[in-house]
């Protein structure tokens, strides 16, 4: 398969996905396509036990939704939904991921915030380097994280550090992302592509078979939380709409598309948001 924001290497029974949309691998709509063609395959491919999705572009994983496509996306009647009516697009391609019979795990070295942080979470494992850094900013310009974030933090983290995390809107280290249940586990930077190799070699030699019954563990021990889910997916939605309705979200966004996509001031994103937003108050 060819896509436009990924770069598909197989090697024997192992997928390696490196997302490469420089310069900041924004989660535009057609990466969002890409990712979920890319499971529709993985869904009924025989072959494959593990995906290894890391980045192509220094400094970034996945920087956050596209601001342009979110607003396009608001104003655009034809911008392709979810196949599921009760759950948007993002809570749909997380989800998506959640079901695959593959071992799914994300290595990160750099930025993921907003919807990368949403799509990872929908991962069997993540892990990342001390130095990454994890952020949700939605809260920080008045609306919420509602591509399964907010629900899914809860579920991994527990609510009061969800919480934090979501209305400090600040980044998190790979390091305090290990201790608040984010991900798997945080390395040095140096140490990070030995340790999940090593991981995956070792995933890489059980069965299909041997995979699919632990994993449906993992599925009997979670049906209990679907409602939940689907519930916080429900409450993210309809927080998003409320949201959305308000002219000094709309202009947040707008600056945040006009100003904020570029390296520079992606580095300190919640810098970036604090500086613009010190003399607007969200309601």
């Amino acid at each position: 398969m060819n896509f436009e924001t990924l770069e598909v290497h197989p090697e024997a029974n192992i997928l390696r996905v490196s997302i490469a949309a420089p310069p900041l691998n924004l989660m535009s709509r057609q990466m969002v396509a890409d990712l979920f063609t890319l499971a529709g395959g993985l869904m009924n491919d025989p072959n494959i036990r593990v995906v290894v999705i890391d980045s192509a572009v220094q400094d970034f994983f996945i920087a956050h939704f596209d601001i342009a496509d979110m607003i396009a996306s608001v104003n655009d009647p034809d911008t392709p939904q979810s196949a599921y009516p009760e759950i948007n697009i993002l809570q749909s391609l997380a989800t998506t991921w959640q079901v695959l019979p593959q071992v799914t795990i994300a290595k990160v070295d750099g930025i993921c915030r907003g919807g990368g942080v949403e799509f990872i979470t929908g991962l069997d494992m993540r892990f990342a380097s001390s130095g990454s850094k994890f952020c949700l900013p939605e809260a920080s310009g008045g609306f919420l994280a509602s591509g399964g974030g907010a629900t899914r933090l809860m579920i991994a983290c527990g609510a009061s550090r969800a919480l934090e995390i979501l209305l400090t809107s600040r980044d998190f280290s790979g390091d305090e992302a290990e201790r608040y249940g984010l991900v798997n586990r945080a390395l040095p930077a140096a140490e990070l592509d030995a340790y999940v190799q090593d991981t995956v070699s070792r995933l890489a030699r059980r069965s299909r078979r041997v995979i699919g019954i632990h994993k449906q563990v993992s599925r009997a021990v979670y049906a209990s939380f679907a409602d939940a889910m689907f519930a916080g997916f429900g409450a993210e939605n309809e927080g998003l709409r409320e949201s959305l309705s308000r002219p000094d979200v709309l202009q947040f966004l707008t600056t945040m598309a006009d100003e904020a996509q570029s390296p520079d001031n992606e580095q300190d994103l919640p810098a970036f948001i604090t500086r613009i937003t010190a003399d607007v108050p969200f309601d």
